[in-house]
C-alpha cells in the first residue's frame, strides 16, 4: 500500500477498536458510519460506549457522501475546534469509511470538510485490500491510505488471508506510536 507505517494486529476488528483510540473516541462522543456496514464497525463503537451516528448508503451500498456533507453542514454546530450534534449535543469525534464489496468510495469532498470541523477519518478497507483509486483526487492509491487510519482485516473470508490478524494503515507517525503503545 506504499503506507509509511504498518501496525499489524490481531484482527480488523481490533484494527477499528485502536483506531477510534487513536483518533480520540471517548465515552458519550460520537462516530458516522454508513447504515450497510458490517458489525465490527459499529461494535467497535459500542466497546467505548460512544454512539454510533448512522447515515444512508447508495446504489452500491458505500456512503452517500451528498446526505453526510448535508447532515454535517444542517445538523452539527462547530465550537471550541470540535463538532457536535445538534439534536443529541454530542461531540462527533469520527467517521468511519466503509469501502463495500472492494469497491473504493470516493469521498474527497468529505475528507475536506471532515478537516475543517476537527473529524478524524477513519478507513474500514477489510474488504478491499488491493484495490486503487482508478481516477479523481486519490488517482493510483490504495483505499486504506487516504484517511488519517485505514483498517484491514486478513480474516479467512477477505481477499487475502492469514486465517486471521489485520493491519493499521496511517502516514502519521505519532499516530502509529500511540496506536502500537495500546
Amino acid at each position: 500500500t506504499k503506507s509509511k507505517n504498518v501496525i499489524a494486529v490481531s484482527s480488523g476488528t481490533a484494527a477499528l477498536h485502536l483506531a477510534l483510540r487513536a483518533m480520540g473516541v471517548k465515552q458519550h462522543s460520537e462516530v458516522i458510519v454508513p447504515s450497510l456496514t458490517f458489525v465490527a464497525s459499529v461494535n467497535v463503537i459500542k466497546y467505548l460506549n460512544a454512539y454510533p451516528v448512522f447515515m444512508d448508503v447508495k446504489e452500491d451500498h458505500n456512503l452517500d457522501i451528498k446526505k453526510t456533507i448535508e447532515f454535517l453542514n444542517k445538523k452539527t454546530t462547530f465550537k471550541n475546534n470540535h463538532t457536535f450534534n445538534k439534536k443529541s449535543k454530542r461531540k462527533i469525534t469520527a467517521i468511519i469509511i466503509t469501502h463495500m464489496w472492494g469497491n473504493a468510495l470516493d469521498f474527497f469532498d468529505l475528507k475536506k470538510i471532515c478537516k475543517k470541523k476537527n473529524i478524524r477519518v477513519i478507513e474500514d478497507a477489510a474488504e478491499a485490500l488491493g484495490t486503487f483509486y482508478k481516477k479523481g483526487n486519490f488517482k493510483d492509491k490504495h483505499v486504506g491510505t487516504i484517511g488519517d487510519i485505514g483498517c484491514l482485516s486478513f480474516n479467512g473470508n477477505k481477499i487475502i488471508t492469514t486465517g486471521s490478524g489485520g493491519a493499521i494503515l496511517t502516514g502519521d507517525k505519532t499516530v502509529a506510536k500511540k496506536i502500537i503503545y495500546l
